[in-house]
């Protein structure tokens, strides 16, 4: 590949880094993290460029060990994000057992739009198997006036759901509390069900595998343009999980 054609690439990636960040912000909400990724990756995009300008190449040893880390971080990066995708477009079991609805932030005692999404798909799922219990999942924040439980049992009583089909679980503050502790409340053999924005699903059904347990992922919608950055923020949360497993 000629050094031209590296430039055009670098400065491309690095202008849609730049313009996606910008849109970011425009729609960020609280508790977006880890925004800084795409003016870092900016930010290399146009050192490189810089240094293809200017004809600067680092000695052959360090361009080598560059090179196989970039293709390697690139094969890690392509199979973990075909995992995530893969995840999002999953068709849930019919006639669950359970399903486990895991919490997200409340603003002022009303769902933000993660959680909104994943209580009008329980609800749906729910409306299509009578027979189904679902499982409110999610502790109270510091900014919450409410468990994030109590507010997914509230949504779905308005959205129809029968009162006795709503267990609570709310001591949970993140996605391994959320289904060891939705475990703890399921009979064992009982089919069961993961609810949560599609984007976070594998990550939901690989702590889930972890933790020795087999469930069905029920897949909530996945808003643009923020939905772009949760799903590349899911690979770092993937391969740490799989980095602890193995460690």
């Amino acid at each position: 590949m000629t050094d031209k054609i590296k430039e055009l690439i670098y400065a491309l990636v690095g202008l849609l880094s730049l313009a996606y960040y910008a849109v970011c912000v425009i729609y960020a909400h609280a508790g977006v993290s880890w925004l800084w990724i795409w003016p870092l990756l900016t930010t290399f995009c146009a050192v490189r460029l810089i240094m293809l300008m200017l004809n600067i190449h680092p000695p052959k040893l360090i361009r080598r060990i560059y090179h196989a880390f970039l293709i390697l971080g690139l094969v890690i990066f392509i199979g973990v994000e075909g995992m995530i995708i893969t995840a999002m477009s999953a068709e849930p079991e019919p006639g669950l057992d359970y399903i486990i609805t895991l919490g997200a932030a409340v603003r002022n005692g009303v769902p933000t739009s993660p959680l909104r999404l994943r209580i009008d798909r329980a609800a749906e799922y729910l409306a299509e198997n009578p027979d189904t219990l679902v499982i409110a999942s999610g502790g109270q924040g510091a900014n919450e006036t409410e468990s994030e439980a109590e507010t997914i049992k509230a949504e779905l009583i308005a959205r129809g759901v029968e009162p006795e089909r709503i267990i609570l679980e709310p001591r949970s503050f993140d996605t391994e509390q959320n289904i060891a502790y939705s475990f703890a409340l399921i009979p064992e053999g009982a089919s069961v069900g993961v609810v949560s924005n599609s984007f976070h699903l594998c990550r939901a059904e690989t702590i889930a595998r972890l933790q020795g347990h087999s469930v069905s992922g029920v897949p909530a919608p996945t808003l643009l343009p923020l939905g772009i950055h949760y799903t590349v923020r899911e690979f770092f949360a993937v391969v740490e999980l799989y980095a602890r497993a193995l460690l």
